[in-house]
């Protein structure tokens, strides 16, 4: 098993910079601008799809290996961000507080929705708003990630 949560640390270290990486993506365009482009918002809109995605990856990740199972059925999105707010006794302690989990719904239903909305357009406003709560996440998910990773390398210690 030890092998398995270093592992799982390492993995979400990746996840983590991939994170980082959209983040940046998404800081480097200013959508203040009168002039931001239909692309600029495409651009974003993708980095902060991505970023989601990279949070969810490491947190499958967890539920995989952590606790043997990642939820499933229609609703499997939220209610793996739900579960990992919880304290799961002798399992694991919670891996997200309830700020990040807050704007990680948000980016969630971002995401649904340009996954399923064709037609409709981006909305500049949405996207600002939604490109501040990615770089507010980032830091937010740090300090909940670093706590989660002191569990597991206990965890990985109390297996040799």
């Amino acid at each position: 098993m030890n092998g398995r949560i270093q592992r799982l640390r390492a993995e979400i270290a990746s996840d983590r910079k991939a994170l980082a990486g959209r983040v940046r993506e998404v800081s480097a365009i200013d959508l203040a601008r009168p002039d931001a482009s239909e692309g600029e918002l495409a651009r974003v809109a993708l980095a902060l799809h991505h970023a989601y995605g990279a949070v969810e990856s490491a947190l499958t990740r967890i539920a995989r290996t952590v606790e043997g199972s990642v939820p499933d059925g229609a609703e499997w999105h939220q209610a793996l961000l739900s579960s990992m707010t919880l304290d799961i006794e002798g399992v694991r302690p919670p891996v997200l507080g309830a700020e990040a989990a807050v704007v990680l719904r948000r980016l969630l239903a971002f995401r649904h929705f340009l996954r399923h909305a064709y037609t409709v357009p981006l909305e500049r406003e949405r996207l600002r708003s939604l490109k501040e709560d990615a770089i507010a996440l980032e830091s937010t998910l740090a300090g909940d990630l670093d706590e989660f990773d002191g569990f597991l390398n206990a965890l990985a210690g109390d297996e040799d």
